[in-house]
């Protein structure tokens, strides 16, 4: 299921190349939020403390997809060296995309 960002408890880890290689899920990583504090109205998503233990979770992946992120933690995690996309798709679609622009940036050209 797709969540905004600060409701998020589970994150989807997919390693995805171009067409000649599948993609595939790696695995599903949980995000332990700190008791009482996951709240996206009391802000507690974008507290630096919940920030870096997303970033620590997430510290070998490339981008991050998202049906809805706040500035500050896409700021955050921008500084971290890691894409984040805001869009409203199903996950097979938004792979499929993914790998179509992997295949034109590896094409000579």
């Amino acid at each position: 299921m797709n969540y905004h960002f600060g409701r998020a408890n589970t994150f989807f880890i997919y390693d995805i190349g171009d067409r000649s290689v599948p993609s595939a899920l790696v695995e599903k990583r949980r995000c332990y939020r700190i008791p009482g504090q996951g709240r996206i109205e009391q802000g507690i998503a974008h507290q630096p403390e919940e920030l870096e233990r997303v970033a620590e979770l997430l510290e070998d992946c490339e981008a991050i997809f998202v049906v809805r992120i706040g500035a500050t933690p896409a700021e955050f995690f921008i500084e971290r060296g890691l894409r984040v996309f805001q869009l409203q798709a199903r996950i097979d679609d938004v792979i499929e995309e993914v790998m179509k622009l992997n295949e034109l940036e590896m094409s000579p050209g």
